[in-house]
């Protein structure tokens, strides 16, 4: 898929960043609030209720770290359904393409980056953590979910901002995603380093406010990991829910890292050295001889 020139985030600045989706159109990005970027989810696109309702993705950046935060009705652990294989409908996991494909065909190549944050969800991967040369898989079979997309659209859901700020119709969801099967979970990959999960009071420090979008879900759910583990450039990040009930994308930036420059001495070549002590030899042997001489001529004179 193709990105349109993200802008480069500074920091305080507040500005709405575009992308220009695969058939053409332009879709509002996330917009900059606090030094975070905001993809603001439609309020009343998650079927089956509050509990599967995502409210908005925020993601920081700073010299050495990516904060991310959800917000909406699900909590990290999940919540009860009859209909799941495990009782328990949850998060899926984060995904972050940095590639020009589509959501499939980046997965198909293994080129995704994806973190699993929520240790009691359905991922195919073992542990919590960030990795590498992933390809997605679908839970919604097993999570009570629905089939495809074109499923969950066709069902009642389109909603303007149906995917968030960044894909916002109907139109730019199937672009990126295609109308099949809803991949929500890491199928594969490998691990490259651990999260951090955040504390409401710790994300509310480093300025997180979905407040200010009127978008503060019930569950807050927020984690920080090393800005190493991932790619860097233009990307789209998206989530959905294990059923597929509702999703949310965001695109943005993380900027390369900063060039290393070497400090190096300027070491004297060794004829300089000895250049350096003739001179020395000489100042200090002038200044013997003026002595010299001074004390001669004094003696002289008396």
């Amino acid at each position: 898929m193709k990105l349109r020139n993200i802008a480069t985030l500074m920091a305080g600045a507040t500005a709405t960043l575009c992308f220009i989706s695969m058939t053409g159109q332009q879709a509002n990005a996330g917009t900059i609030h606090k030094d975070w970027n905001y993809s603001i989810d439609a309020f009343n696109d998650g079927s089956g209720g509050s509990a599967y309702e995502i409210k908005g993705m925020a993601i920081k950046e700073t010299s050495d770290s990516i904060f991310v935060a959800l917000t909406g009705g699900t909590p990290l652990t999940g919540t009860y359904a009859s209909g799941a294989a495990d009782k328990n409908i949850g998060w899926g996991d984060l995904f972050f393409n940095f590639t020009d494909k589509t959501f499939k065909a980046a997965s198909d190549a293994n080129s995704l980056f994806g973190i699993r944050f929520a240790g009691t969800n359905d991922s195919i991967v073992s542990s919590t953590g960030v990795y590498k040369n992933v390809q997605a898989a679908s839970v919604t079979a097993t999570n009570d979910g629905y089939s495809s997309l074109k499923q969950y659209y066709d069902s009642g859901w389109n909603k303007q901002n149906t995917q968030g700020t960044d894909l916002a119709t109907k139109t730019d969801a199937y672009a990126y995603f295609g109308e099949g099967s809803i991949l929500n979970v890491i199928g594969s990959g490998t691990k490259v380093g651990d999260i951090t999960m955040l504390t409401a009071s710790a994300l509310s420090a480093a300025g997180l406010d979905f407040s200010h979008f009127l978008a503060s879900g019930d569950q807050t759910i927020g984690f920080q990991l090393n800005k190493s583990l991932l790619g860097f450039g233009d990307y789209v990040a998206n989530m959905f829910l294990e059923c597929g009930n509702d999703g949310v994308a965001l695109a943005g930036a993380i900027l390369p890292p900063a060039p290393v420059v070497a400090v190096t001495h300027q070491v004297p070549e060794p004829t300089g050295i000895a250049g350096m002590a003739l001179v020395a030899l000489a100042f200090v042997g002038s200044q013997l001889h003026k002595r010299f001489h001074e004390k001669v001529t004094l003696e002289l004179d008396s």
